[in-house]
């Protein structure tokens, strides 16, 4: 009984035994089933080629008159209601006249200013016919010899000529003062701010008027010195293209001058514009707008999708065994959609790239992958 107890045991062993050894292989079965059919996976590339590409840099800037004033008082009273005043928004031409200020004590002071030339003039008159006679009465005397200034009025009459300039210079001076009660438009201009009603009094020196001109506008643009490096010096010969806010190509503009000095400021250099066509542009005085400026060509780069890069500054490439490899970059030049990076030394032996155009988080240097070549356009 025994014995038959000690064999059942023995069998009840070998039945585990046999039975572990069987779910072991069928498991290690399953997984080399499951690795050999487990498929690569599937990515996006686009073939770039190292060699020289260009761009532009975008900085951000603020449109404004290149003519622009504050049109003062030159004379001080009372604002007249003969011509009506000038209104805010109103578009006025070279010479238009924006207020007129009461007259009548500036045309007595012209009048009288007038009178003082004219009685200086005649009094000079007199000098002069004085001298005359008295030069002829001493050379009718005295025919060899020089007569003493005294002897003739000539200080007299220099003293007459200086009282006639001065009253000249006063005559010019009332003049002005009366041309000064009209208040005249300097260039075309758009009057932006009124500040004064008909009635008022007002002062030498007061701001009546503020009034800009929109036919010329200018673009004063900062760029750092990484920046400043990449552009194209070649300036005159290359337009800037000027976006609006949204994004909305609304104009041209044109280099006039750059360089030279940075803002105390920002530290940064100054480049200024001059917008082109501006009267027949949608840029106005005011606007907040991107300029594009033109870079230069830069050798040994890559031009790729702007996806391409990765958040945190990675550019990921498949090897010549499909192989994900990457390098870390910076963008040179940001344009419609597409970077301008710079090829590490040790990698410039290639002639071109096949480059990841959507790279994920979860890639690893050296996985394994299978490209799918996307063309150009999609």
């Amino acid at each position: 009984m025994i014995r038959k107890a000690l064999w059942i045991g023995l069998a009840c062993l070998a039945l585990a035994g046999v039975l572990g050894v069987l779910t072991v292989l069928e498991d290690t079965a399953d997984v080399e089933t499951a690795a050999a059919q487990q498929p690569l996976r599937q990515v996006t590339v686009i073939t770039a080629q190292i060699g020289a590409h260009t761009g532009s840099v975008s900085v951000f800037a603020e449109v404004t008159p290149r003519w622009q004033v504050d049109l003062r008082s030159r004379v001080s009273g009372i604002v007249s209601d003969a011509v009506p005043v000038a209104l805010a928004g109103s578009r006025v031409s070279k010479g238009d006249v924006l207020l007129q200020l009461e007259d009548a004590p500036y045309v007595a002071s012209l009048s009288d200013a007038r009178s003082v030339l004219e009685n200086a003039q005649f009094e000079l008159r007199k000098k002069k016919n004085k001298h005359t006679i008295a030069l002829k009465d001493w050379r009718a005397v005295n025919p060899d010899r020089q007569p003493p200034e005294m002897a003739v009025h000539i200080p007299e009459v220099r003293v007459a000529e200086r009282a006639v300039s001065a009253a000249e210079a006063r005559v010019a001076a009332a003049d002005y003062d009366l041309s000064s009660t009209l208040l005249r438009a300097p260039f075309p201009a758009i009057v932006t701010k009124r500040n004064v009603s008909p009635g008022a009094t007002v002062n030498e020196g007061d701001v009546l008027f503020s009034v800009l001109d929109d036919s010329l506008l200018d673009i004063q643009a900062s760029v750092g010195a990484r920046d400043w490096s990449l552009l194209n010096r070649n300036w005159q010969s290359l337009g800037v293209t000027v976006y609006s806010d949204t994004d909305q190509k609304i104009g041209t503009a044109k280099v006039r001058q750059g360089g030279g000095f940075l803002d105390p400021q920002s530290r940064k250099y100054q480049l200024f514009l001059e917008v082109e066509r501006a009267t027949e542009t949608a840029i106005l005085p005011g606007a907040f707008v991107r300029v594009n400026l033109p870079g230069r060509a830069l050798e040994q780069t890559l031009r790729i999708p702007e996806s391409a890069l990765t958040q945190n500054g990675f550019v990921w490439f498949l090897d010549d065994t499909d192989r994900l490899q990457r390098f870390e970059a910076r963008p040179l030049f940001r344009d419609n959609g597409a970077v301008v990076v710079r090829v590490p030394d040790f990698l410039r032996k290639h002639e071109d790239f096949r480059v990841v155009s959507l790279p994920m988080s979860a890639y690893l240097p050296g996985q394994k992958v299978e490209p799918v070549k996307r063309e150009a356009g999609q």
